[in-house]
Order: C-alpha cells, then structure tokens, then sequence
C-alpha cells in the first residue's frame, strides 16, 4: 500500500511534468517538443511521463486541457463583451505561456474535430450563448451572427500580440512594450461590440 508522503510526492511530480510540458509545448509547439526535455526540467523519468500520459501527444491534449479550463476560469465571458476582449487580451499579454498553448491547440486540432472534448466545445457554446444574450438585451449589435463576433473579440484580443515583430520594429518598439495596445483593444471591442450609431 502506498503511504501518503508517497502519494504527495507522487502529486507534486505529476505537476512538475504538467508545469514542465507547459513550457515545451508552449515554446516549441507540439513537434518541436521533447519528451527528454521535459522529464530533465521536470526531474522525472521518462518511464514515468509514458505511464501516466502516454504519448507526447496525450501529453499535450492534457496540457492544452489544462491550459484551456485555466483560461476559462481566469477570464470567464460576461455580456461586457469589451472588457472581456481587453482581459483575454490582459491574461494573454500576462501570461504568453497560455496564449501559446491556446493557439497551438486551435492550429493543431484543425482537420482533428475527432480531438475535441465535448466539455471544450460546451464551454464555446456557452460563450455563443452569452453573446446571444447581451444582444438580445442590446449590449451588442444584433446583426453579428454571435459565433462570428466571438471569433472577432479573441482576433482583436490577440492581434497585436500576435503580431508580426517586424510591424513593432517598424514603429520602433520593441515586442510586448507597447502601452497602447490595450486602449486599442478596448476600442476595436468597442466597434465589433456597438452599434454604429
């Protein structure tokens, strides 16, 4: 029988290699990943990732799994449609490590719809929802077809963190200094979410 030290040990090496994974997948995505790098950040075996998660890519669908309900939970949608752009966007500039895993997640599962967990893709019909309702309510411009205005906020949310360090360079800053983008965020949110007048 296993004693309680050996099961927080045992706990607390599970997370090591969760937190450790995290930080592969979200530098060098899914491919680029090494399960050998991993286990040395994480001081764990190999054996031992392999038995609890399987393959590398069981290992990412339950590090993206956990990114993902992280993101949820941290930035919950409400019917302030705006300010929940300008905390994805917040969130995300704090924490690029979950920005990384997200998109991974979105470009890695295209074509893989099988992948998708049905809880992942409740918590989307309940964004869907949510932007119904502030709609229905008149917080947002009714004509948006709600998936598609959902799909805008976290395009504008992202958009200058995402973009291209060359259009940084080009105005001079260097990536992640720029003060304004959130102000430009907020205002871009602003026009999806509001009705021209």
């Amino acid at each position: 029988m296993t004693s309680p030290a050996t099961q927080a040990r045992g706990l607390e090496t599970r997370q090591r290699v969760l937190d450790a994974a995290m930080a592969e997948f979200a530098r060098h995505g899914v491919d680029g990943a090494r399960i050998n790098r991993i286990a040395e950040r994480a001081r764990a075996s190999k054996e031992r990732i392999y038995a609890w998660f399987g393959d590398k890519d069981a290992l990412f669908a339950t590090v993206m799994e956990t990114g993902l309900e992280e993101l949820s939970r941290v930035v919950p949608i409400t019917p302030d449609l705006v300010g929940y752009a300008v905390r994805l966007h917040d969130t995300f500039a704090a924490r690029p490590d979950l920005q990384r895993i997200a998109a991974c997640a979105w470009l890695h599962e295209r074509g893989h719809a099988e992948r998708v967990s049905e809880k992942r893709v409740a918590g989307y019909r309940h964004k869907i929802e949510v932007i119904r309702d502030a709609q229905r309510a008149g917080l947002a411009d009714p004509e948006w077809p709600p998936h598609h205005l959902l799909a805008a906020l976290i395009a504008v949310a992202t958009s200058w963190l995402t973009a291209p360090v060359e259009l940084h360079l080009a105005l001079g800053q260097r990536p992640g200094t720029d003060d304004e983008a959130r102000d430009q965020v907020r205002r871009a949110a602003e026009r999806l979410v509001r009705r021209a007048a």
